[in-house]
Protein backbone atom coordinates (compact mmCIF):
# COMPACT_ATOMS: atom_id res chain seq x y z
CA UNK A 1 0.00 0.00 0.00
CA UNK A 2 1.48 3.36 -1.51
CA UNK A 3 0.69 6.72 0.77
CA UNK A 4 1.68 9.61 -0.76
CA UNK A 5 3.14 13.00 1.37
CA UNK A 6 4.40 16.31 0.05
CA UNK A 7 7.61 17.84 1.10
CA UNK A 8 7.22 21.24 -0.31
CA UNK A 9 5.77 23.23 -3.08
CA UNK A 10 5.33 20.63 -6.39
CA UNK A 11 7.12 17.61 -4.47
CA UNK A 12 5.59 14.36 -4.05
CA UNK A 13 7.23 11.64 -1.86
CA UNK A 14 5.60 8.20 -2.56
CA UNK A 15 6.19 5.86 1.20
CA UNK A 16 5.40 2.46 1.20
CA UNK A 17 3.79 1.63 4.47
CA UNK A 18 5.60 -0.91 6.70
CA UNK A 19 3.71 -3.84 7.79
CA UNK A 20 2.26 -4.02 11.35
CA UNK A 21 4.04 -0.78 12.32
CA UNK A 22 1.62 2.50 11.81
CA UNK A 23 4.71 4.89 12.83
CA UNK A 24 7.18 3.51 10.20
CA UNK A 25 6.65 4.04 6.32
CA UNK A 26 9.60 3.40 4.00
CA UNK A 27 10.97 5.85 1.39
CA UNK A 28 9.69 4.15 -1.93
CA UNK A 29 13.27 5.51 -3.56
CA UNK A 30 15.41 5.14 -1.32
CA UNK A 31 14.52 2.31 0.35
CA UNK A 32 15.08 3.53 4.10
CA UNK A 33 13.33 3.20 6.80
CA UNK A 34 11.49 6.59 8.73
CA UNK A 35 10.18 6.74 11.63
CA UNK A 36 6.89 8.83 11.57
CA UNK A 37 6.57 9.20 15.30
CA UNK A 38 6.97 13.19 16.60
CA UNK A 39 7.56 12.17 20.02
CA UNK A 40 10.20 9.52 19.29
CA UNK A 41 11.87 12.79 17.08
CA UNK A 42 11.28 15.83 19.79
CA UNK A 43 12.87 13.15 22.49
CA UNK A 44 16.16 12.15 20.15
CA UNK A 45 16.60 16.17 19.61
CA UNK A 46 16.92 16.44 23.63
CA UNK A 47 19.08 13.95 24.44
CA UNK A 48 21.45 15.19 20.97
CA UNK A 49 21.15 19.21 22.63
CA UNK A 50 21.62 17.55 26.00
CA UNK A 51 24.75 15.93 25.02
CA UNK A 52 26.36 18.54 23.14
CA UNK A 53 25.60 20.70 26.70
CA UNK A 54 27.87 18.30 28.40
CA UNK A 55 30.47 18.46 25.63
CA UNK A 56 30.74 22.06 25.98
CA UNK A 57 30.65 21.80 30.18
CA UNK A 58 33.45 19.25 29.85
CA UNK A 59 35.62 21.15 27.40
CA UNK A 60 35.12 24.31 29.88
CA UNK A 61 35.87 22.33 33.06
CA UNK A 62 39.34 21.16 31.19
CA UNK A 63 39.98 24.95 30.25
CA UNK A 64 39.46 25.78 33.75
CA UNK A 65 41.70 23.07 34.66
CA UNK A 66 44.56 24.34 32.75
CA UNK A 67 44.34 27.96 33.36
CA UNK A 68 44.34 27.28 37.49
CA UNK A 69 47.70 24.99 36.33
CA UNK A 70 49.15 28.44 34.44
CA UNK A 71 48.49 30.36 37.44
CA UNK A 72 49.45 28.31 40.21
CA UNK A 73 53.07 27.90 38.24
CA UNK A 74 52.96 32.05 38.01
CA UNK A 75 52.42 32.25 41.30
CA UNK A 76 55.82 29.74 41.60
CA UNK A 77 57.77 31.76 39.57
CA UNK A 78 56.43 35.05 41.33
CA UNK A 79 57.45 33.43 44.50
CA UNK A 80 60.75 32.50 43.55
CA UNK A 81 61.79 35.74 42.49
CA UNK A 82 60.74 37.01 45.38
CA UNK A 83 63.00 34.83 47.77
Amino acid sequence: MYRYESFGASSMKKHLLVTDRKDLIRDADSKAILNTDPSLLNKYKEEREFKLKLVKVVDEQEQLKTDVTEIKQMLKDLLGKLQ
